[in-house]
């Protein structure tokens, strides 16, 4: 078993091209023997947002905090504290914080493909 806190682990910056103002904690990973999936920790400043990419892996994602315009696909829907989202493998996606406060959501990454 491994069991840390979210205050122990650092944060990073997103550095993917298309980013801006985001940054990630890696809670579980393959590091730790988690060897199926991440669990990732997303901060992202007011007005920031991730790239609109797209991929094998699918993400499973809870908001803890903010409100966030979600695109996936041909989709915009705006997501806030306590909202819960599916995005399907290969389906475009990108978070916009369109709030007046850091964004934080819990995101998954499956890491065996």
């Amino acid at each position: 078993m491994y069991v840390t806190s979210i205050n122990r682990v650092r944060d990073c910056e997103f550095n993917v091209k298309g980013a801006c103002g985001v940054k990630i904690k890696y809670l579980l990973h393959e590091g730790v023997e988690a060897k199926r999936l991440q669990l990732r920790l997303f901060s992202i400043d007011v007005g920031g947002y991730t790239s609109l990419e797209k991929h094998k892996h699918e993400h499973e994602v809870f908001i803890l905090r903010g409100e966030a315009l979600v695109r996936g696909g041909d989709t915009e829907t705006i997501v806030k504290e306590g909202n819960v989202i599916f995005i399907p493998s290969w389906e475009e996606h990108q978070f916009r914080n369109t709030g007046k406060e850091k964004l934080q959501f819990l995101c998954t990454k499956e890491t065996v493909q």
